[in-house]
């Protein structure tokens, strides 16, 4: 007797298998789509712009904060508007993390020491964000140094100067067991006072962060010329072989050396301090003067040249002119003659206050050259066996306590008839000539003259420094100069 089957059960084996194949289907159809998320799943997208994809491929992993947060649907070359390549990669990122912050950064790193990228995700802090669809500049992005990145730098010859290297630091620690010990023990103390140390760069007033991302900054800006910097060690390279070359016995030497010359120094720099002084005042000097340079130069390179052409035929005259030096040599060594000079100098010391003194009434007043024009008019009255004394009277009327009279006092009545000949005193015993310790100006002869007052001394103001002029005799007439 067969059992009844229960009505309504899936008894039909083509029926099951077509469901099992679409369960198959449909998870097959999930699992490889399990990368570009979920189906019919709202998600965040974004695109990143990045100078190198550094073998991110579509279907990598998404992490924020460690989580997986989504997926790399895909990695596009572009270029900018300047013609440079560059990636973007499109991000599918679950929607329950919200929109990323526009200070966000985006890091393609490695899963491990050796396996596959992922895109890192660090949470900015700003309020403005980036809406589902925007582009990620690069100045938000970056990545990390491979370890193969490391690994390339060890070159065959790099290979072999970190085997020299090895070799010399093993020989150089040979031997030296004892020592090592004692460099250990003397850490000891140091590791006691490190403690504060890393509390002050732990702590936040540090700002140990904001110095290591200028030092990325800075080196950074170092990528670009680091092709310059290689060559700057090659040169280097060069330039230490050549010293390596002389440094025995000659870079030893110097170096044995310099410690004295430095001593030497310090002992003479008090004596050699005025020295530097009076060569930096020289040179202060020197000045004005090297500033004409560029207009006397071209004179005096023609004077050298004419000088050069022309010295060849002065043989004689050098002879002659070193014969002179011989002779004053011998001269000037002479006692009688080096107390001359002695005494001459002495005498020139004691007139240098006078001549300072004088000099102004000549260089600004023109006093002594008018002296002697008037000395030689007075003298210029010719007669039949000769010349004679020229001048003239001058009459003063004899007045009660007038310059005719003798007088306690200076005569100071003003003048009160208009064809008196007297009037009232007007004397300056001590004009004003520009010398040292006086007024600018030349007093003598330009005082004015009034007959309703006295003037005695300088008078009031400043007159000038205008003087009658002269000029260069001719023909035995005129004045001199």
């Amino acid at each position: 007797m067969n059992p009844r089957r229960k009505p309504g059960g899936l008894a039909n084996p083509v029926l099951i298998g077509a469901i099992t194949v679409l369960a198959v289907i449909v998870a097959v159809f999930l699992a490889y789509n399990a990368n570009n998320g979920l189906p019919f799943v709202p998600s965040y997208d974004l695109h990143v712009q990045v100078p190198d994809a550094n073998e991110l491929t579509h279907g990598a992993e998404v992490h924020m904060g460690g989580a997986l947060v989504g997926f790399v649907t895909d990695v596009r070359a572009v270029r900018t508007p300047s013609g440079d390549p560059i990636a973007v990669l499109d991000l599918k990122l679950d929607k329950s993390i919200g929109r990323l912050p526009v200070d966000s950064t985006f890091t393609i790193a490695l899963k491990g020491a050796i396996g596959q990228k992922y895109l890192a995700i660090g949470l900015g802090h700003s309020k403005r964000t980036y809406p589902s669809g925007a582009t990620v500049p690069m100045s938000q992005t970056s990545a990390t140094v491979d370890l193969d990145q490391v690994l390339d730098m060890f070159s065959p010859p790099t290979r072999t100067g970190v085997v020299a290297s090895t070799t010399g630091f093993s020989d150089g620690l040979a031997g030296r067991g004892i020592s090592v010990n004692d460099a250990i023990g003397a850490f000891v103390p140091l590791l006691g006072d490190l403690a504060p140390v890393a509390r002050n760069l732990a702590s936040p007033h540090t700002d140990l962060a904001g110095f290591l991302r200028g030092l990325e900054s800075f080196t950074g800006a170092l990528a670009p010329v680091a092709n310059t910097q290689a060559q700057l060690f090659v040169a280097l390279d060069g330039t230490f072989r050549a010293l390596a070359s002389v440094s025995t016995p000659s870079l030893q030497e110097f170096i044995s050396d310099t410690p004295p010359a430095f001593d030497a120094v310090i002992d003479d720099n008090p004596t050699t301090r005025p020295f530097l002084t009076d060569s930096a005042t020289l040179f202060s000097e020197l000045r004005p003067g090297i500033a004409t340079l560029p207009t006397s130069a071209p004179v005096l390179a023609d004077a050298f040249a004419a000088g050069a052409r022309n010295l060849p035929g002065t043989s004689a005259l050098d002879d002659r002119l070193v014969s002179l030096a011989q002779h004053l040599q011998t001269y000037g060594q002479t006692p009688a003659v080096q107390q001359g000079l002695a005494r001459l100098t002495l005498t020139a010391s004691s007139l240098r206050s006078p001549l300072a003194f004088l000099t102004p009434v000549q260089a600004s007043c023109n006093y002594v050259t008018l002296f002697l024009r008037n000395l030689a008019n007075v003298l210029s009255e010719s007669t039949t066996s000769g010349t004679s004394l020229r001048f003239s009277l001058v009459a003063i009327d004899d007045v009660l306590g007038g310059e005719s009279n003798p007088s306690s006092q200076p005569y100071t009545t003003p003048v009160t008839d208009p064809t008196a000949e007297h009037g009232p005193l007007h004397v300056d015993p001590y004009p004003n000539t520009d010398s040292p310790g006086e007024l600018a100006e030349c007093a003598a002869g330009n005082e004015p003259y009034s007959g309703a007052a006295a003037a005695i001394g300088n008078p009031a103001g400043n007159v000038g420094l205008k003087t009658e002029s002269t000029t260069t005799a001719t023909s035995g007439t005129g004045s001199k100069k």
